[in-house]
Formats: C-alpha cells, structure tokens, sequence
C-alpha cells in the first residue's frame, strides 16, 4: 500500500474526529448552565422538603477539601436559623449516593433525602423511599444499620441492600460528626 493510500482514510477520520470534538464542546457548554440550575431547584427542593419550608435565605459554610462533607449550608427562615444542610456522597453498591442531610440546631437529624444514586432498581434504589429515610428523623447519636428491628441509634436496612444502607448511614454519620465538631459549640 503506498502512503497517499494510508493518509487519505486517516485524514477523513481525524477530520470527523475533530468536528464530533467541537460540536461536544459546543452541547456541553450551552447545557451546562440549564444543568446548573436543574440541580440548584432540586437541592432547594430537597432542603424545603426537610426542614418543612422554603427556607428565606442560606449561607456556605467553608468545608475542608478532605472531608466527607461536600456542602455545608446554613438555612434560615424568618431571619432564624432553621438548621443546617450538609451534602455528602458515600459510596453504595452502585457507586455514589448524593445526598443532603439536615440536621437542626439541636444536633438532631431533620430529614435525609437523596439526589442522585446508580443503586440496583428494586433493591438498593429503595434507601430514596420515605420507609428508609425517615428513620433517620430525630436521631442524633452515631448511627449503625441492622437487619433486625432497630433499637434507638440503629437503622434498619432495606432488604437485600445492606451496601447501600450502610452507605447512606455513613452519611448521615458524616454530618452529624462535622456538625458535632464543627458547629455545635
């Protein structure tokens, strides 16, 4: 084969290459602002629906870069402070669960809900449903998951899904430690 015969193919094929690159990057940047804004509505969402109101306002608050927290969040309404929301991924069966966890003033776990996971559908993609996270509600200790009836610091787990129920434990644990350390006094 002479070398025109070579370069011609491999020519056609980094040109398609380099104008499927381009028109990648043009997607990616018109549709990572609308996505942006998708995941902000479902992180306020998550919040309202934990603490039980749309909160008026919300501050950051700085998290170290080797944390397990992702996010920390003071929420306000009324000009009080309604609690905090913490944003963590613990990795379950499927990969990582995001999820927010608010804990009130009190120390006191307000709700969990969970954004984002790659869970087996029917099993692990249970710990989302309320008869999972609602456990979590008032509790303030570390917590541990049980297959048995839970006692006062334990979590049942969703059957068939110990992985991802220790997982999202593990998170609450994570905010309810970096609360406990770090804005509770």
């Amino acid at each position: 084969m002479k070398r025109s015969e070579l370069l011609k193919p491999a020519s056609a094929l980094i040109t398609v290459t380099v104008i499927v690159a381009v028109l990648l990057g043009y997607v990616h940047t018109i549709t990572m602002e609308p996505i942006a804004e998708q995941q902000q509505r479902a992180e306020t969402a998550a919040i309202g629906a934990i603490f039980k109101t749309t909160p008026d306002s919300s501050q950051e608050i700085a998290v170290p870069e080797d944390s397990p927290i992702k996010r920390a969040v003071r929420v306000y309404s009324g000009g009080a402070v309604l609690g905090y929301a913490f944003f963590t991924s613990p990795v379950g069966y499927g990969g990582p669960v995001n999820m927010v966890v608010g804990i009130g003033a009190d120390g006191a776990v307000q709700g969990v809900r969970i954004l984002q996971h790659s869970e087996t559908p029917g099993l692990g993609a249970n710990a989302a449903n309320p008869a999972f996270t609602d456990q979590f509600k008032g509790k303030s200790g570390p917590l541990k998951v049980t297959k048995a009836a839970p006692g006062d610091n334990e979590i049942q787990a969703v059957t068939s899904a110990t992985i991802t129920s220790g997982a999202v434990t593990k998170g609450v644990n994570d905010a309810l430690l970096y609360f406990s350390q770090s804005l509770s006094k």
